[in-house]
């Protein structure tokens, strides 16, 4: 779980647009991967609210796959991860 966070905040890219409009807030995506580490599916739970934040969320996760292949102890064929993320413009490294 957290080398896919590490990966996908390296292609998380606070939306120009939504910045501007000091739009920020939390939406959560369900992912789904093989064990492989492909990306079979990503879609948001939970939407921010904001349009451009959910795509900029959903682009970085496409972004970042594949992932590293799922550990042998690790339940799931395929693997689903539910992953709430916080888009905020007070936090550093936001924009």
């Amino acid at each position: 779980m957290d080398q896919i966070a590490r990966l996908t905040s390296r292609y998380r890219r606070y939306p120009r647009s939504a910045a501007d409009a000091n739009q920020h807030g939390r939406l959560v995506t369900r992912m789904t991967i093989a064990r492989d580490g492909q990306l079979i599916d990503v879609k948001i739970d939970t939407s921010s609210g904001w349009p451009a934040i959910d795509a900029a969320e959903l682009e970085a996760v496409r972004r970042a796959a594949p992932f590293p292949p799922v550990p042998a102890d690790m339940p799931g064929d395929p693997l689903i991860l539910i992953v709430p993320i916080n888009y905020d413009l007070t936090l550093p490294g936001s924009r």
